[in-house]
């Protein structure tokens, strides 16, 4: 997936706001395409249409012309244009052309002073969906809180200091989102989510809703840098964390809370920074998740497993399948990045494990892997169902995409939950797996 993917889902994830692609029709219909078939929801994205003739003589003039259309249809607080390989390979500075075009619509547009103009470098020719949401995601906090503090500085007011965390959820499911929102309210803990993408799994009703509601709102990256701390996980976010760290905003960066463990330090973590003490309904989550492994112990036990997806995902699903008494034998990276080799092999290390290593391949190679050295199951995205049918072995669908199944996106995969979801899921698969493909009960 492209950088243009992960900086559309982290604009969706904030309440009135509106994502602007800069380049042709086909860029922005690639990723509206993509996000509705895997949330199932309808995405609203304007393009600026890039045509051959805005290659040539320059495209300013649609770039207005689009930010005016959204404000006169939508009025949101923040609009953000994303370029594409198009209007990059072209030379366009979008952050130029942004500043010189905001000053004419501000006279234009008086009652619109308050929008928040954004431009984001997003390529589609370098980097993952997931380097385009950490790369969006700083973008915007760091325009929106300079403009209020400008803002605030001309006005006379003072900014007063709150025991509000700040969230990063990072590119996750809307699923996902719920369960660290259940997690954060069982623990009475005040916090800001700075995206919060369950605006892609709202109810059916009427009257339908101008902008999908949410708990990450333009006001709240505003009070960001007033936050006791930020909490980020991976490197989903984290250059948003660290820019807020400037503004002297403690930042504490976790793996993703998938399994016992990293659901453990996760919620050590926030009782440590809020001082609130872990309730007994987490406890019973918990013991909910470890019994769950304990149930399934002689089907889950030792059976070989590969994972691939994006790299922090992938971390944690290896972390815990560990948990549960898999061997983990090939993982699979989607996105480069500067630690995940280190992290797995600290994990295999730990646990005695030998793991195969695949760093920004494709899964082309990693069907070759198992071809050679078979494995019992899968864990990654839809992808993986052309490996999985052709060598018959069951395939657990997390991440995103899932385009060829109902309600993944509901599913959580972090917190204890998640956890209890993905044993429950994984034991189900290998005895059907063994049931359909070998004739025989493993129970």
């Amino acid at each position: 997936m492209n950088q243009l993917m992960g900086g559309v889902l982290a604009v969706l994830g904030i309440y009135r706001a509106f994502p602007l692609v800069h380049g042709s029709q086909g860029c922005a219909n690639y990723v509206k395409n993509t996000l509705a078939k895997h949330f199932k929801e309808p995405v609203e994205i304007a393009t600026t249409g890039f045509y051959e003739i805005s290659a040539i003589y320059g495209a300013s003039d649609i770039i207005e012309s689009s930010i005016k259309n959204i404000l006169e249809n939508r009025n949101p607080d923040l609009i953000i244009t994303m370029t594409t390989g198009l209007s990059e390979i072209t030379g366009e500075d979008i952050q130029r052309e942004l500043k010189r075009i905001t000053e004419n619509i501000h006279k234009d547009y008086a009652s619109n002073n308050g929008t928040y103009f954004v431009g984001v470098s997003t390529p589609s020719y370098k980097g993952t969906h997931i380097d385009g949401y950490n790369n969006t995601l700083k973008e915007i906090i760091k325009t929106i809180t300079e403009k209020n503090k400008e803002k605030n500085k001309e006005l006379g007011k003072d900014t007063l200091k709150s025991d509000k965390i700040n969230i990063i959820p990072g590119f996750v499911n809307p699923g996902d989102v719920k369960e660290i929102k259940s997690i954060l309210r069982k623990m009475n803990i005040d916090y800001r989510l700075l995206t919060d993408i369950t605006t892609l799994d709202r109810p059916l009703r009427l009257p339908k809703e101008r902008f999908p509601k949410c708990e990450a709102t333009v006001r709240d990256i505003e009070e960001s840098p007033n936050s006791k701390s930020t909490l980020s996980f991976g490197m989903e976010g984290i250059d948003g964390a660290k820019y807020l760290e400037t503004l002297g905003v403690p930042s504490y960066n976790l793996k993703f809370p998938i399994g016992i463990e990293n659901t453990d330090n996760f919620i050590k973590t926030l009782s440590n920074i809020s001082g609130q003490e872990i309730p007994e309904s987490l406890w019973e989550d918990r013991g909910y998740a470890i019994d769950a492994i304990v149930d399934g112990n002689d089907v889950l036990r030792n059976k070989r497993v590969a994972i691939f997806g994006d790299p922090d995902k992938v971390i944690g699903l290896t972390n815990f399948a560990f948990e549960m008494g898999m061997e983990v034998v090939a993982v699979l990276s989607n996105t480069e990045t500067s630690y995940f080799i280190s992290e797995i092999k600290e994990i295999s290390m730990e646990n005695n494990g030998k793991i195969t290593l695949f760093e920004g391949s494709d899964l082309y190679q990693l069907h070759n892997y198992i071809k050679r050295r078979p494995v019992d199951i899968i864990i990654g995205d839809y992808r993986g169902r052309y490996i999985a049918n052709e060598e018959r072995i069951p395939l657990l669908r997390v991440g995103f995409p899932i385009v060829d199944r109902y309600g993944y996106h509901r599913k959580p995969i972090l917190g204890y939950n998640g956890a209890l979801r993905i044993t429950e899921e994984i034991i189900n698969l290998l005895i059907e797996s063994s049931e359909n493909y070998k004739g025989l009960s493993i129970l």
